[in-house]
């Protein structure tokens, strides 16, 4: 009995081993975004929201963008003018980067565990965190950066922490860079990281040795080309995040409920399914790894604290009363370590949590991209049509034969869009064609008409209903390029939905109008 009891055991710590081989996870890591680039190669080709703005904006090099930090953006340029337009090329820049915060936060593990194999359970935690593993993959372009930023800066700040050489504290400052131009909030990481780091005396020479002016250094001249134009286009490029965060009754008692109320559910959403998972994994130890303590594991839980307490004093003091989930993603991603740390601090036996674990991940591995791929899917049947539903292809191939040149005629032709998700679809089908919008993003300049010899103007309602008239939709837009007395005659087209019921079709209106020389 004894024997066979032994052998069982001996049997899970081998399996353990392997499943905490760093080849053995990112070989899967790999194919599970290989299986997600290739659903999106299935689906539908219209752009989801993000996507059609990332293809829009590739069309220049600018140090902003509206109301985002532009790194996205100029890893999307340069993907683009290097690989062309296509979806392997949008969907694949994405997984690229997901990846990468995956191995970044990997390579942070294994920078302070003692036991190095739990370097994969901090990683595998990442899966059990819905905004990382489902919504970055659905969209949300800004978001995958800023995971991978946080990914690199956790990665950069245990280094410097461990090992305090000066390729260190420089490798700090360009993680701080990075992620400062990912997303305007990850601003708040290094605070909390810092303010712990102080609290902690086994580290707090770190932050007071002078290289660390050298780390500040490095991480300004990484945000200087976009903090210049950040101070021009300020008011422009804030106040949609400003408004969205803040409401009119900012300061009430009714905006502090709001805010108290959806800090709580969005972060009880962010961390519910973690907790649940790493709970469950290791029920028979659970007592002693809550109880379990060390120098790594507290810094890691402060930074959490302080995280959550600026939060709450944003929502208190500062009048924020709308925090989502994503805008948390960047702040709390660190959960998974922290957990993983006091795991190893309490030194037990991670055979059987760890092979619960990869349970776990392996099947939100399966389930996320046959989500992916069953929203879409099931369209035809709920008639409940999303953004890569609607016919962008067609209303391109429609616009193609405009696009030709006689030869007398120089000048190109120019696409004018009423959106934004709009013009990126029509970059993306017709991606040798320069397209603006009506309405350019905060902080970007007006195209000017002067320089085409045609403008095809498309417009649409979102919700797929008859589209307005050309006046209403363009009139601002003309006053503002001298074409007030422009006429035209718009069409309204009709095109079949994309994997759509029999029947069901999505109205565009089209106006091609020749411009004055």
């Amino acid at each position: 009995m004894h024997s066979l009891e032994g052998s069982h055991f001996s049997t899970v710590r081998v399996s353990a081993d392997r499943l905490s081989r760093a080849r053995t996870f990112f070989t899967v890591l790999a194919v599970y975004f290989l299986v997600n680039i290739g659903v999106r190669l299935i689906l539908p080709h219209a752009l989801e929201l993000d996507e059609g703005e990332q293809a829009y904006l590739s069309q220049w090099l600018l140090a902003g963008y509206g109301t985002q930090p532009p790194i996205y953006n100029w890893l999307q340029y340069l993907a683009v003018h290097l690989f062309g337009m296509s979806m392997p090329t949008l969907s694949g820049l994405k997984n690229l980067l997901l990846f990468g915060a995956y191995g970044f936060y990997f390579l942070a593990a294994r920078q302070v565990l003692k036991d190095k194999r739990l370097a994969v359970v901090a990683v595998l935690g990442l899966l059990t965190i819905p905004q990382v593993s489902f919504e970055a993959q659905r969209d949300l372009s800004h978001t995958v950066a800023a995971i991978f930023g946080s990914s690199l800066f956790l990665f950069a700040l245990f280094r410097l922490l461990s090992v305090p050489t000066l390729a260190s504290f420089l490798l700090f400052g360009l993680a701080t860079g990075i992620g400062g131009m990912t997303k305007y909030n990850f601003v708040l990481l290094p605070l909390c990281a810092m303010l712990a780091v102080l609290m902690e005396s086994r580290f707090r020479d770190r932050v007071l040795d002078w290289r660390i002016l050298l780390s500040g250094l490095v991480a300004l001249l990484v945000v200087a080309p976009h903090a210049v134009w950040l101070l021009d286009n300020f008011e422009a490029a804030s106040s949609r995040s400003v408004d969205k965060l803040i409401s009119a009754d900012a300061g009430t008692l009714a905006a502090i409920s709001r805010g108290l109320r959806s800090l709580l559910l969005s972060s009880t959403g962010f961390m519910a399914l973690t907790a649940a998972v790493f709970a469950i994994s290791l029920r028979e130890k659970l007592s002693t790894v809550m109880r379990a303590d060390d120098d790594w594991s507290r810094l890691a839980g402060r930074i959490l604290a302080f995280v959550m307490a600026v939060l709450l004093g944003m929502v208190l003091f500062g009048g924020v009363d709308d925090v989502r989930d994503r805008w948390l993603t960047p702040l709390l991603l660190i959960l998974p370590l922290y957990l993983t740390l006091k795991i190893d601090a309490a030194g037990i036996d991670i055979s059987m949590p760890l092979k619960r674990l990869w349970v776990t991940a392996a099947a939100i591995m399966v389930i996320v991209p046959l989500i992916l791929f069953g929203r879409v899917a099931i369209d035809p049947f709920t008639r409940n049509y999303g953004y890569v539903n609607i016919p962008f292809d067609k209303l391109a191939k429609q616009i193609e034969p405009e696009l030709a040149s006689d030869g007398s005629e120089p000048r190109p032709v120019l696409i004018i869009a009423a959106d934004g998700h709009l013009a990126g679809n029509m970059r993306f089908n017709l991606p040798d064609t320069t397209v603006v919008v009506s309405h350019q993003p905060a902080g970007m300049v007006t195209t000017a008409v002067s320089a085409y010899r045609k403008a095809v103007f498309v417009w649409r309602r979102s919700d797929g209903t008859m589209p307005d008239g050309f006046q209403t939709v363009f009139g601002r837009y003309l006053k503002t390029q001298g074409l007030e007395g422009l006429s035209a005659n718009p069409v309204i087209l009709r095109f079949p939905y994309s994997w759509g019921h029999e029947g069901d079709q999505y109205p565009f209106a089209m106006a091609v109008v020749d411009l004055p020389d």
